[in-house]
């Protein structure tokens, strides 16, 4: 078998051809320029040194992550173009595995790690002694193919973890460490300070990533997929992502800041800070905010926010926001408000109908829209929002007396039905 190895998951850029079992090439760089710079010049040197047909190929295999998100996003893209090239399919290899397998033969156990920043390591234990052995934890072994006698086993898989725990987990199982990774140089006091288990440190030629083994893995495994389906293996948000969530989540304290404020204006029986951000971490309770300018957004629950979130998008002022449920095949309105500066533009009834269009669904064959039943309650003297929810197709359907408070008043139950 034929493969094209490519590691790009550190500050190591490598390259190599291992062809039926023999190293053929390998081009390893560990300095300033970036990959976009260094690896398919490395890769073209392999080709034109080792007379390598491209076409022969049968497979390219890739450090899929963890690791440097630039550089794994680089490698991504070059693996992806190259397997869409060349009709290849790619091979993914873990990170920590490929490190792993640098130390093949070494006994006791094997734990790459790569400085993650923040106090963390991205880190796996592994062995690589070929004894068929569990750990002494009695933890049991694994493979990415699930292949009995595969070079790489694990004992533990790839993780984001504090390297004070890590040594924690290593003093569990009481067996000799090495460790190896650009890891080592950042936590290596620690290391000697703290790991409880005898260790060492692997020697320069085999402490860093290696596209031979990368590729002599793809090899051994031979787990395929197609180009365009590959996809990095992160274990951690993005330092870009972790900014974009705090900024998603900010926007959203502020909203909820600001309808808080808008309820106890507008409501005698005013939902609470703590009511609105309670009521939005439950996936059937929803909130949509419409700006000045008629446009609406929703208000979405925390899990979600970042994903709703467009950095830089201008902050309109909010006009008005709607309350509603839809927890079952029914829905039932909460709220609708628009500051009395901006009502009689229209803006109550866009958000009644963008409430239509949200609480429906598909039929099966997905060819109409069945809305469901929406109920509310008004106060029977506001006549105002009464006749707003006629005008939406809303028809009174009960009463409910004396049901409100400050001032005391009536409940008028309304529903709008989907026939």
């Amino acid at each position: 078998m034929k493969i094209i190895g490519i590691d790009s998951s550190g500050m190591v850029a490598s390259v190599a051809y291992v062809a039926d079992g023999v190293l053929i090439a390998e081009y390893t760089m560990n300095h300033k320029k970036t990959h976009s710079q260094t690896l398919l010049p490395m890769l073209d040197q392999i080709v034109r040194d080792g007379e390598i047909q491209l076409s022969d190929v049968d497979a390219i295999a890739v450090a899929a992550g963890p690791g440097s998100f630039t550089g794994l996003r680089i490698g991504a893209a070059t693996v992806k173009g190259l397997g869409l090239a060349l009709e290849k399919p790619v091979i993914p290899i873990p990170t920590c595995e490929g490190l792993a397998y640098n130390l093949c033969g070494t006994a006791g156990l094997v734990v790459p790690i790569m400085d993650a920043r923040r106090g963390q390591v991205y880190t796996g234990i592994y062995r690589v002694d070929n004894s068929g052995e569990t750990g002494s934890a009695g933890k049991p072994e694994t493979t990415p193919a699930g292949k009995p006698g595969s070079p790489v086993r694990v004992v533990e898989d790839q993780m984001a973890i504090a390297i004070e725990d890590l040594l924690a987990k290593l003093e569990i199982y009481g067996e000799p460490v090495t460790f190896l990774g650009d890891g080592v140089p950042v936590f290596r006091e620690t290391i000697e300070k703290e790991c409880k288990v005898p260790f060492s440190f692997a020697p320069a030629h085999s402490s860093l990533q290696r596209a031979a083994s990368v590729a002599a893995l793809g090899e051994a495994y031979a787990v395929m997929q197609s180009a365009d389906d590959f996809k990095p293996i992160y274990l951690r948000k993005s330092q870009a992502e972790r900014e974009h969530e705090a900024a998603a989540k900010a926007r959203q304290a502020k909203d909820l800041q600001e309808l808080a404020e808008m309820e106890s204006t507008l409501f005698s029986d005013a939902w609470t800070l703590d009511m609105l951000r309670d009521s939005i971490r439950y996936p059937y309770n929803h909130i949509l905010l419409i700006s000045t300018e008629g446009e609406i957004r929703p208000l979405v629950a925390e899990e979600d926010v970042a994903d709703s979130f467009i950095v830089g998008e201008e902050e309109q002022k909010t006009a008005g926001y709607l309350i509603y449920a839809d927890p079952s095949d029914e829905a039932e309105l909460h709220r609708i408000a628009i500051l009395p500066e901006f009502r009689r533009q229209g803006l109550a009834k866009r958000l009644m109908e963008e409430l239509a269009r949200r609480t429906g669904h598909l039929t099966v064959e997905e060819e109409s829209f069945v809305p469901k039943d929406i109920f509310l309650e008004v106060r029977a003297g506001n006549t105002a929002a009464i006749t707003l929810y006629t005008t939406c197709g809303f028809l009174e359907i009960d009463r409910r007396k004396k049901y409100y408070r400050d001032p005391e008043e009536d409940a008028v139950v309304m529903k709008k039905q989907t026939q």
